[in-house]
């Protein structure tokens, strides 16, 4: 009897079996392969297990509530007081820290006026036009005033 068939029955006097293979994917020691890394394929599975723990965080997370607006150190009655006498110049709106539009509304009116004086009847509709815009303000007053805040 070998040493390679020692103990086995029915293998007295036969030839050593061949040794076992190594199973698939099973690494040889004895070799050294680098590990390819596939950095895009690493890339899309953050991504892929943030977006799942995004889905599955409560919604009020992300849902945070408006900043309160700073309290505004204009006081309505002074604009309203403002609107009712100089309203087609503008006058409220530079009032409410919104000076571009208050300019933009005293020169309509003021080249409205000034067309029509110079005969230029289209004037009439840029003046008409002011005067809507006038009318339109004194409803948005409250608001401009909420928003205007202190500086």
């Amino acid at each position: 009897m070998t040493a390679p068939s020692f103990g086995r029955k029915g293998h007295a006097g036969a030839a050593a079996p061949a040794p076992r293979r190594a199973a698939f994917g099973a690494r040889n020691p004895d070799h050294f392969e680098p590990i390819e890394i596939d950095e895009a394929a690493l890339r899309r599975a953050a991504f892929i297990a943030e977006e799942r723990a995004r889905a599955q965080a409560p919604a009020e997370a992300e849902a945070l509530p408006p900043e309160p607006a700073a309290p505004s150190d204009r006081s309505l009655k002074t604009a309203y007081i403002l609107w009712f006498a100089t309203g087609l110049a503008g006058g409220h709106r530079f009032y409410l820290r919104r000076p571009l539009t208050g300019a933009l509304q005293a020169a309509l009116f003021a080249a409205g006026w000034g067309a029509a004086l110079a005969e230029y009847y289209a004037g009439f509709g840029a003046v008409g036009l002011s005067c809507l815009w006038m009318l339109a303000d004194g409803f948005l007053i409250a608001r401009m005033k909420r928003t205007a805040g202190a500086r």
